[in-house]
């Protein structure tokens, strides 16, 4: 049973310290390029994307709210990162694209987040990594199925 006193020492209390503690980590390296965790998680989507991305398809990426993606988005362009750009078909729709700094700065957050993924993992064998990777999915597919239930609970006002 779990207890006030070995929370710490719990899979889910380490999950949630080892979350915080890549969080702090990834966070110093990307202040390095003048970016906050947002802005490079927001950059790191950009410079992976094989195909036209949207405000909206950020705010759902980034799981956040459309106001917050706008000042995201204003940040960055004043920085010459990123430009907004119309899309043709849809006049409230804005494609996102990265600038040639932008392209150069988000694929030094590529890096840095391989670099930051190969430290993290050092010394785990792959068979550990596979295992932990699906143990990742059901807890992620549990909380799915717990929100899901939990919402269908909820009185509609």
């Amino acid at each position: 049973m779990v207890s006030y006193e070995n929370r710490p020492k719990t899979f889910l209390g380490r999950l949630s310290q080892a979350s915080r503690a890549m969080r702090t980590c990834f966070d110093a390296e990307l202040k390095t390029l003048d970016l906050t965790l947002s802005r490079g998680r927001l950059m790191l989507h950009l410079v992976s994307a094989s195909h036209v991305v949207t405000q909206s398809e950020l705010t759902d990426v980034l799981e956040v709210e459309h106001p917050t993606i706008v000042r995201l988005l204003d940040g960055l362009e004043q920085s010459g990162h990123v430009q907004r750009q119309p899309l043709p078909g849809d006049r409230r729709a804005k494609a996102v694209v990265l600038t040639a700094e932008g392209q150069a700065v988000g694929e030094r957050v590529l890096r840095m987040t391989d670099t930051l993924s190969e430290h993290l993992l050092e010394g785990i064998p792959p068979e550990d990594i596979d295992v932990a990777e699906r143990v990742l999915m059901a807890l992620s597919d549990n909380l799915g199925r717990a929100l899901a239930r939990e919402t269908e609970a909820e009185p509609i006002s």
